[in-house]
This record gives structure tokens, sequence and C-alpha cells, in this order.
């Protein structure tokens, strides 16, 4: 097995599962080491069952959850750091990066996966994020890991939502409207993870406490989840740099996304 092949740098558990499950599972399934940084425990999030978590205890709920989704997804390791939820854009983002340099450099990985600009959806926790893993790859050793920034089509989480609907499914985003995900278009390296979507969908349903009854991804049917979670698309963070996840993966570079 390669050696800290590719790293997912998120901000919450379940934010591996959502942008980079599926890429992660058929980096496992091509026999590259996988692991994820989740830079906070998630504290602040939502909670669909009480019976799950509670205020106090959320964190430490979802940090289990974050080894579950990765276990299912086939990741090598996870590790949650204890930056408060909520508060990461305010954050001295140098010194989170050299934390974060320091955890990713045992693993010596070859790419980082982490959000664009628009974080998915504008979380600006996602955001910061993006610049706390960018100055963390230049920390490393010159001409380390290459970062790449999730792509959501614009029309990805609004046709999802329609296509539940018109099954009488859940159709609920995190109570965010579908029309808030979204990047702006433009290159990028498609992963398809279709073969491996049943583990990506079985990921973000180990995030228990995130997931309330009137969510989409509780109900979705493997025939929706192959139609609209089975493309992972990511942009290089250095648009001259090698594409070193389409040697890894047998990815496919697009002009737009969609």
């Amino acid at each position: 097995m390669t050696a800290g092949a590719i790293v997912a740098v998120v901000a919450h558990p379940d934010d591996e599962a959502l942008i980079a499950g599926g890429t992660l599972a058929l980096a496992h399934d091509r026999g590259l080491a996988t692991g994820v940084v989740s830079l906070t425990r998630g504290e602040l999030g939502p909670i669909s069952d009480p019976l799950l978590a509670g205020e106090g205890t959320l964190g430490a709920v979802r940090e289990r959850e974050l080894c579950a989704s990765g276990a299912l997804l086939g990741v090598d390791w996870t590790r949650c750091l204890r930056h408060p939820d909520g508060e990461l854009e305010w954050a001295d983002a140098e010194a989170v990066a050299v934390e974060l340099a320091a955890v990713l450099r045992e693993f010596a990985p070859r790419v980082l996966l982490t959000f664009g600009e628009d974080g998915v959806y504008g979380h600006q926790d996602h955001v910061a994020t993006r610049r706390i893993c960018i100055r963390a790859a230049q920390l490393l050793a010159p001409g380390g890991p290459l970062v790449y920034e999730a792509v959501w089509a614009r029309e990805l989480a609004g046709a999802l939502v329609a296509d539940a609907r018109s099954r009488g499914l859940a159709d609920s985003l995190w109570g965010i409207e579908p029309e808030a995900f979204g990047s702006p278009a433009g290159p990028a390296t498609h992963v398809d993870v279709r073969a491996v979507v049943d583990r990506k969908l079985a990921a973000l349903r180990a995030h228990r406490t995130q997931l309330d009854a009137g969510h989409v991804l509780r109900e979705l049917p493997a025939d929706l989840a192959a139609r609209h979670l089975g493309d992972e698309a990511w942009r290089a963070a250095d648009p001259h740099a090698p594409d070193v996840l389409a040697e890894l993966l047998g990815a496919s570079k697009a002009p737009g996304h969609g």
C-alpha cells in the first residue's frame, strides 16, 4: 500500500464523506493509503436525536462517527483536532497550519483534498479550512502534496432534492436551500465513484447526529445516489501542477462541471 497517498482535510466530521467519500473509498480500493483530518470536532452541529448526543457530548460523539465513517470508506486513519467549531475564520491560520503540517508530515501525503473558495455552500469554516490546508502544504517539503479543491456543480443539490421530492422522499439538506450549493464553473478532474457510492452513502449515514428524519440522505435510494453522488469533481489549487489525482485514480479532465 502506497504510504500516505491521499488525505482529506476538512472542517467537521461528515465533511469527509460529503465531499470526498467516493474518492477516498476508490483510493483505498486502488491500494492507496488514505487519511482524514478534521480541524474541529463539530461540537456546534445539529443533533438529530437527543438519545445520540447532547450539547456537552456532541463533539466526542462526532469524533466517533468520523471513525465509523472512515472504517466504511477504508480510510487508514482519522484525526480530529480541537479547534473551536464555528471559529476557524478567526483562528490564527498560521498556527493551525503548522499544527496540521505536523500531523501530515508523519504520513507524507501526495494529495490533499479540501474545499474550494465557495466552501460548497459558503460555510466560513470550510473556506478557512481551504486556506489553512494550502498553507500547511506549503510548510511541508518543497514539492510536497498537491492540494485539490472540491467542485460542486451548481445544479447538483437542486436536482437531488427535486428527484427525491418526485418520489415522495425526504428532501432537506441541513435546512440549507439547494441554491446555496455550488462552485464556479471551470476545468475539473472528475472521479467516477459510482462503483463505491454505496459506501459513500453509508459513510454519510454513519454521521447519525447530523441526519434528521427529514434529511434527503436518510432515505436516498441507490439509483439516485449513483445519479447525484456518483461523480466527485476536483480542481487543483495550483493550475500548473501535474494532475496527480488523475494519475492515481484514472480520473478524467473536463472543461466544466455538471
